[in-house]
């Protein structure tokens, strides 16, 4: 047999015992596991690439059907982000797309797009209860730890104007003597600098 006969046996044989290397894999986004979350800053996590050089996260920010909140790119060696600040102060459609840097220079990538809606996540879990002692108001309700403080306010229900205001940082504060009549009591949480659900609480002053 001549050599140039055993060529195309030593190439197949180079091919089986040297196999190409695996193009770079796109991760796989393991959370937020629902389409629809209320945290504004969500932790974005998703599975590690083999050969990874780095990952690049590009994230959009807009309004339903409206204009961009912001848009911006991050690098990271790490498969998880947290946006450093939050994506919306309300509702918002958000995009994301992870792209692995392999070291080979190969790219790969996934996508996914999320709504958010910080109103849900930041609500009173019961309703506030109004308490009069002598004609003295206060008001009580159950903290819950994604909110730092509370804003509680008495509105007139005639033009629904604010005649008292005050934050607090506790499960309770005093509101003082309301003139006779009909008063809405709110109180809204506030998280991470985003302003919750009002719970409302009808009362009537004597």
């Amino acid at each position: 047999m001549s050599v140039i006969s055993w060529l195309p046996t030593l190439v197949l044989a180079a091919v089986i015992c040297h196999p190409a290397r695996a193009a770079c894999m796109a991760p796989v986004l393991l959370s937020p596991a629902q389409n629809e979350i209320g945290e504004a800053s969500p932790r974005f996590d998703w599975t590690p690439v083999r050969d990874v050089q780095h990952y690049l996260v590009w994230l959009e920010s807009r309004v339903p059907e409206g204009r961009i909140l912001l848009t911006e790119e991050f690098q990271t060696s790490s498969t998880f982000l947290t946006p450093p600040r939050p994506l919306t102060t309300d509702k918002a459609v958000v995009r994301i797309r992870v792209t692995a840097v392999c070291k080979d220079a190969t790219q790969a990538a996934l996508s996914a797009r999320f709504r958010i809606d910080a109103d849900r996540a930041c609500s009173l879990k019961t309703a506030p209860v109004a308490e009069s002692d002598n004609g003295q108001w206060s008001v009580r309700w159950e903290t819950f730890s994604a909110a730092p403080h509370y804003e509680i306010r008495v509105h007139q229900p005639a033009d629904g104007k604010p005649v008292f205001t005050r934050d607090s940082t506790g499960s309770a504060t005093k509101i003082g003597r309301l003139q006779p009549g009909a008063w809405l009591i709110a109180v809204q949480p506030v998280c991470r600098g985003v302003r919750g659900v009002n719970s409302w609480l009808p009362v009537n002053a004597d």
